[in-house]
């Protein structure tokens, strides 16, 4: 079936005299009766099978719509109920879908290393020895210990470092982190007064780094940043040992609140000192020893922290 159009001069006579009148909201509903049909002029003829109207056989007379207020609002909403959507029909786009959401969850690091299954070994699976400053190639092996922490071995490092620039690392080659949760077990042997060892976090590379380090023969523990091979020292406090046993545990806990970086590091499972620091971020991790005072690891651990770091910028207020 055919819905047709039948309009004439004599119709659109009060529909142009309307638009070009004043205020009148009866005029200007007139108005755009006139501006819709000359619209639906253009488009004079479509099929009502289109929109499920096949029972609908009958024509409609435009000029009906001008025969008063009421009429002319009854002809507005035949006019934008049936016909605009066919007048539009050819010139909407088509519908697309929106692209899905992709959630990518990647769960917390964590890897432990207790040296069990690495007897005997020169340098244990994913690690590299490094020696920073004027010093010998460090020797790092597993060794037999029997009052280890783990059981009964642990990481030894046999080289000294008699240079006050000598350090030597081991780093691991694989895990990069930012905030993390680092620990290990560190047997003290007294060697010089200088004699130190400890753990390293956010390795940019040989020469840029954080080292907390312990030394033994004060008791003390020294947080130093390294920039371009130069130590410099963030802060120090001294520690009293709580374990009557040579085996003695460090912990460092790096996290952020409110954009401010921080460290928190533990001696014997006891809290003594928090450092504010921003200088690296993501790097690599592993022990560090100086002096000529040799030591042995174990049990060394890292666990990746879930931050409350904001998502937007502070406000300015």
């Amino acid at each position: 079936m055919k819905f047709s159009l039948q309009t004439s001069d004599e119709h659109f006579r009060p529909l142009q005299q309307a638009s070009l009148s004043s205020y009148d909201p009866v005029n200007r509903s007139l108005a755009k009766i006139y501006d819709v049909v000359t619209f639906m002029q253009k488009r004079a003829s479509f099929t009502t099978r289109d929109y499920g109207f096949d029972f609908l056989p009958f024509s409609f007379d435009v000029g009906l719509c001008f025969r008063g207020f009421f009429p002319s609002l009854i002809c507005i909403g035949m006019l934008l109920g049936v016909g605009m959507p066919s007048a539009f029909a050819e010139e909407d786009e088509p519908l697309k879908e929106l692209p899905r959401a992709v959630f990518r969850h990647t769960p917390p690091l964590f890897a432990e290393w207790n040296f069990e299954t690495d007897v005997d070994a020169v340098v244990p699976p994913g690690f590299s020895p490094q020696t920073l400053g004027h010093g010998h190639p460090g020797e790092w092996m597993v060794q037999t210990n029997d009052h280890a922490p783990s059981r009964t071995h642990a990481l030894v490092q046999l080289t000294p470092c008699l240079d006050s620039s000598c350090y030597q690392l081991l780093i691991n080659d694989t895990i990069r982190v930012e905030y993390l949760d680092l620990s290990v077990g560190i047997l003290s042997k007294l060697g010089t007064p200088t004699s130190a060892a400890g753990l390293v976090l956010g390795m940019q590379d040989l020469k840029n780094f954080y080292a907390v380090l312990v030394y033994p023969a004060s008791n003390v523990v020294r947080v130093h940043r390294f920039v371009d091979g130069v130590p410099t020292l963030i802060k120090e406090h001294a520690v009293i040992p709580k374990k009557r046993t040579p085996w003695h545990f460090l912990r460092i806990q790096r996290n952020t609140i409110v954009s401010k970086e921080f460290f928190e590091i533990s001696f014997d499972n006891q809290f003594f000192l928090s450092v504010y620091d921003s200088t690296f971020h993501t790097g690599q991790i592993g022990l560090v020893t100086t002096g000529g005072g040799a030591f042995a690891f174990d049990n060394l651990r890292v666990v990746e922290l879930l931050t409350s770091r904001p998502l937007s910028r502070p406000p300015a207020y």
